[in-house]
């Protein structure tokens, strides 16, 4: 099946899925659906001050099987070595005051994100994907120096691996656009909704959060945080 065939395909069984028509995705030979999302320049490998480089991933999980599967790690496999790669940690489960739950990379003046609109705590903290429920947001992690060779507007392949406890791989192709300093353009094409990390459907005109010289969007306040019977 073509990937245009594919896309189309999914997007009818998502559409059944919305009509409440039960599907079970595991006999189509896909279990986990991970999608990239938002525009060519939204997911992105950038340095961090200390020259390890940090990974914005904007993304679309499914279930798409009739049971629950238990997230143990995620990994993310480039083609240069990244032993080291891990999730940003919960601000939650950190400290800090619940107004100001962003997800922040290390550094001076480094980017953050309210926690709304992350996902590492939904897969390493919830751990359960549960069927049919997508799980929409972005994952962000640091993991080892990128080669130097890799400049400004380069779009690198990795790998994004979600590994069960039973050991079972789900494993995706994504391309990443490489911004060694982070300079987002604003305007660029999608933004987060701040329904809930469980999209139950896609907005029709999506756009990208507009981030200031700090890395901030500006004038967002951090919503309140839903309660997730994943224990997030």
């Amino acid at each position: 099946m073509s990937k245009a065939k594919r896309a189309n395909h999914s997007l009818l069984l998502r559409d059944m899925a919305a009509m409440g028509v039960p599907l079970d995705r595991s006999v189509d030979g896909i279990d986990v659906e991970i999608e990239q999302v938002g525009g060519v320049t939204d997911s992105i490998v950038f340095d961090l001050d200390d020259g390890r480089c940090g990974w914005m991933i904007d993304l679309l999980i499914t279930n798409q099987t009739s049971r629950s599967i238990w997230v143990r790690d995620v990994d993310l496999r480039p083609r240069w070595p990244n032993p080291d790669f891990e999730c940003l940690p919960d601000p939650k489960e950190v400290g800090g005051k619940p107004y100001y739950y962003y997800y922040r990379f290390p550094g001076k003046s480094a980017f953050e994100m309210p926690r709304d609109q992350v996902i590492n705590h939904v897969l390493l903290h919830g751990r359960i994907l549960k069927p049919g429920r997508p799980v929409e947001g972005w994952l962000l992690g640091i993991g080892n120096p990128k080669p130097a060779t890799l400049l400004l507007g380069v779009h690198v392949e990795v790998e994004l691996a979600i590994i069960a406890y039973d050991h079972s791989e789900y494993k995706e192709k994504i391309a990443l656009w490489v911004d060694p300093v982070m300079t987002r353009q604003q305007g660029s094409s999608r933004r987060i909704s701040r329904e809930g990390l469980y999209a139950s459907e896609r907005s029709q005109s999506p756009v990208s959060p507009n981030f200031d010289k700090a890395g901030k969007v500006p004038g967002a306040e951090s919503a309140p945080v839903k309660k997730i019977n994943q224990g997030s």
